[in-house]
């Protein structure tokens, strides 16, 4: 059984904390944002030439993300009880179905499933923009809010890592519903209409996002996902993803 403590790991990274339903908690410290990786987003190569209104209201943006995001990551390690070239199963009982888990799971014995968001408010700000007539600014927050969503998630792969570390444990790659990925030179999708199943292992908990009829979830600035875990000195496909 892989234990996921609760206890800080950095003075930025707050931790983990439980919540019901063998589902655990961890918050993300504030982002690091800075308003010329939005303007990249954008399509401008050399933020320096764009002019100057769409440089203050990429730094005011950029402000407005960080004092909103109210970023909280809702995880659950489960036990891989079974996997073959369609999907895998774990110890509850649900399976997950891509042709991508056999080569990217490879070596695997649990998987810790994760939901995330940066919040309601920070959403429907941006909505607000739009409806106000302020595209720029809603654009722009947008885009302020995926790299709130990029940061929240580099920061619960890191503490992770950590956590398993000690126990002898090593992460693979980040994979969600919806993506694709290259096993042997073909492209196979984790489909996104698998999203139910992945949301099964989070029953009877109060999770940061809503998953919607169409399978997308609710606030939009949300992501959702898995990590496999696996032994530490074993070296494969999944190997430990080290990136920042």
């Amino acid at each position: 059984m892989i234990l996921l403590q609760a206890d800080p790991v950095s003075h930025r990274v707050p931790g983990g904390f439980a919540l019901p339903s063998g589902v655990q908690g961890f918050r993300p410290g504030p982002p690091a944002l800075v308003p010329e990786r939005i303007l990249r987003i954008q399509g401008y190569s050399d933020p320096e030439r764009v002019r100057a209104a769409i440089r203050d209201a990429a730094a005011q943006m950029t402000a407005v993300a960080a004092s909103l995001c109210q970023a909280q990551v809702a995880y659950r390690s489960v036990e891989i009880t079974a996997m073959d070239d369609q999907g895998v199963c774990v110890l509850d009982g649900v399976r997950l179905s891509s042709q991508a888990f056999a080569h990217r799971l490879e070596g695997c014995h649990h998987l810790v499933a994760f939901v995330l968001s940066c919040g309601e408010v920070l959403s429907q700000k941006v909505i607000d923009l739009a409806d106000s007539g302020d595209l720029l600014e809603a654009v722009l927050l947008e885009s302020a809010g995926w790299l709130c969503i990029e940061d929240a998630t580099r920061q619960f792969k890191h503490w992770l890592r950590e956590q398993l570390e000690v126990q002898g444990c090593r992460i693979t790659s980040r994979m969600g519903p919806g993506y694709t990925y290259q096993v042997d030179g073909q492209e196979v999708t984790w489909p996104l209409e698998d999203h139910p199943n992945l949301f099964t292992l989070f029953e009877g908990a109060q999770l940061p996002v809503q998953l919607m009829a169409s399978c997308a979830m609710k606030p939009k600035l949300s992501r959702s996902g898995l990590y496999g875990v696996g032994p530490l000195h074993q070296t494969q496909v999944g190997r430990p993803d080290r990136s920042h």
